[in-house]
């Protein structure tokens, strides 16, 4: 049970990701690592930016964290510097705005201080916080003294620090924890830090298609922004909505529910991933491949390790190796070079 709170608590600090029109063909780029360096192909496997850089972050809003040297910028989809290699860490751009961080201390061991640049990498907001979150919904979550609140785009703090945790918004709320970092419960505040949902379970998560899961008495279940419980605490885990399945697990085993909470695709993987495009990643026996939404298999269980769905494409391990493969299974990209993990 204790690995089903710490995935719940996990998903609580999670946000979500909107790409716009500007990024559009960007959405269109997958990050690659090629002896050790990092580029982009595009969804034919055709590198269009190549792999030269130390590390990188996939695109958002038009522009993609790179790494050179120690340092981190934005490049664009040529691959030209937007934004020079200047700060010593950065996040994907939100909403306008990218979070950027700098180390504290001797050292640099003394933890960070972290603040907001734009898209021409102008200081919106300064060095203020000692972490932060992404912009969602016009809001982002800052941490300050070990408490969590709320900023705007200006900077103005909308809502005072002091949650012990805090969650992008997502549909209108914040998932937060209240009442102190061992003894603290869960609920959500809105907009206006009102708290909209009591701080009542022990466990949540963000709002997807209407759902949260939540954990209360050791068992996980599903309410609605009322905070009613629409699908009562019955399973050992439960993970967020998405495609109208949600992940489950039962006797040690996961498999998928729907909204009504009827078992549609039978607990029977080790490990499982949210449906994205259509598509879910699920491990059994100890191999990775997809399945649709009605359980049946798309791609075979062959893979090491599988990634999400995006725009078409999924990274995937075999043998080792790193390849981004299409929905048919078919390999877009192979590298000559071992790559360690997902996500570049």
């Amino acid at each position: 049970m204790q690995k089903s709170r710490n995935f719940l608590k996990t998903a609580c600090v999670l946000g979500t990701l909107a790409f716009t029109a500007q990024s559009l063909r960007a959405a269109d780029l997958y990050p690659i690592t090629r002896d050790d360096k990092c580029g982009f192909i595009d969804n034919t496997g055709k590198v269009q930016i190549p792999a030269t850089f130390k590390a990188v972050r996939p695109f958002s809003d038009g522009l993609a964290a790179a790494q050179q040297d120690d340092k981190w910028g934005f490049i664009d989809t040529e691959g030209r510097w937007a934004i020079k290699p200047e700060f010593e860490m950065a996040d994907d751009f939100s909403e306008g705005l990218a979070k950027v961080c700098k180390k504290t201390g001797v050292l640099g061991l003394g933890g960070k201080t972290c603040g907001f640049i734009d898209q021409k990498g102008k200081f919106v907001i300064d060095y203020s916080y000692s972490d932060a979150g992404r912009f969602s919904e016009g809001l982002a979550r800052v941490e300050k003294d070990k408490m969590w609140g709320f900023v705007d785009k200006t900077g103005k703090i909308v809502i005072e620090p002091q949650f012990n945790e805090a969650a992008d918004f997502a549909d209108g709320l914040s998932c937060v924890k209240a009442g102190g970092e061992w003894k603290g419960m869960y609920g959500f505040i809105d907009a206006e830090g009102k708290m909209a949902i009591n701080p009542t379970f022990s466990a949540s998560a963000s709002f997807n298609e209407g759902l949260a899961n939540f954990e209360k008495d050791g068992k996980c279940g599903y309410m609605d922004k009322s905070g009613k419980a629409v699908i009562e605490p019955q399973f050992e885990g439960a993970w967020g909505f998405s495609h109208g399945r949600a992940c489950v697990k039962v006797g040690g085993k996961l498999g998928f529910i729907d909204k009504a909470g009827k078992m549609v695709i039978n607990p029977v993987y080790e490990n499982a991933k949210a449906f994205n495009e259509g598509l879910a990643s699920v491990q059994r026996e100890g191999k990775w491949g997809y399945i649709g939404t009605d359980g049946t298999t798309m791609i075979p269980l062959t893979y090491e390790e599988a990634g999400d769905f995006t725009n078409g494409l999924a990274q995937v391990k075999s043998r080792g190796v790193m390849s981004w493969v299409g929905k048919n299974g078919q390999t877009v990209w192979n590298p000559t070079t071992k790559s360690a993990s997902l996500g570049g």
